[in-house]
């Protein structure tokens, strides 16, 4: 079963401002890191197995040439509004789900090596995987990851250089809420994607729960995001 590794949310603030903003807030953010070749930063906060990237354009030369798709969402959304956007969830085998993926009929990106330079000038490296849809106000689907490093090693590592303190751990991501016009239309693609029973207007994945609200006047996005201690 798909894990959520991460939600991310666009922003036209640089990552400094979040972390001095979503302080204010009593949340731990930090700086993530520069994507040099997709011309876009981060910021993070850590749940104790799921976290929220606030991403935004850094370079908008490289960011306007980039072809990944999540890039490309950015440069889309961003005109209209701040907020959140999409969802990461986590594999630990990025082929094979590429070739289930192809085989159930989907189009895909392929698999997209991915890397992410620290503010200590740390390499972070990952695999993407988008399934391929069209930029525009309905829904995208989740996107997928893989990591270089085990999830108890990110930890690990993130514990010793503060990144995570105690108290994030403390906290999980419970639910992810989606506005969309057609509830049964996009659980059936959720569902049939993921490989996910319905029931009633959610998806149960194995650390948080995805909710499928009606709303007919706005984009079709993930909207609310629940953290709940435990």
């Amino acid at each position: 079963m798909f894990e959520l590794d991460h939600v991310v949310y666009f922003t036209t603030k640089n990552p400094q401002q979040i972390v001095e903003q979503e302080q204010i807030e009593g949340i731990h953010p930090v700086k993530g890191g520069q994507h040099l070749h997709w011309g876009t930063y981060n910021a993070l906060f850590y749940t104790k197995n799921s976290y929220i990237e606030w991403l935004a354009v850094e370079d908008e030369n490289i960011a306007e040439q980039s072809t990944q798709p999540l890039v490309k969402q950015l440069l889309y959304d961003i005109v209209d509004d701040e907020g959140f956007a999409s969802l990461c969830l986590r594999s630990n085998d990025l082929e094979k789900k590429n070739r289930y993926f192809k085989k159930m009929g989907y189009r895909t990106s392929g698999i997209i090596h991915a890397e992410r330079k620290t503010d200590s000038g740390e390499l972070r490296k990952w695999k993407m995987l988008f399934i391929d849809h069209k930029i525009n106000h309905t829904l995208p689907y989740p996107f997928f990851i893989e990591w270089e490093k085990s999830i108890e090693e990110r930890y690990a590592s993130l514990r010793e250089d503060g990144t995570i303190k105690p108290e994030n751990e403390e906290l999980a991501i419970k639910r992810c809420i989606f506005h969309v016009k057609n509830v049964e239309e996009k659980l059936t693609h959720w569902s049939r994607l993921l490989s996910l029973p319905t029931k009633g207007n959610t998806l149960k994945l194995a650390n948080t729960t995805f909710v499928f609200e009606e709303k007919l006047d706005s984009k079709e996005r993930l909207h609310t995001i629940e953290i709940v201690k435990g």
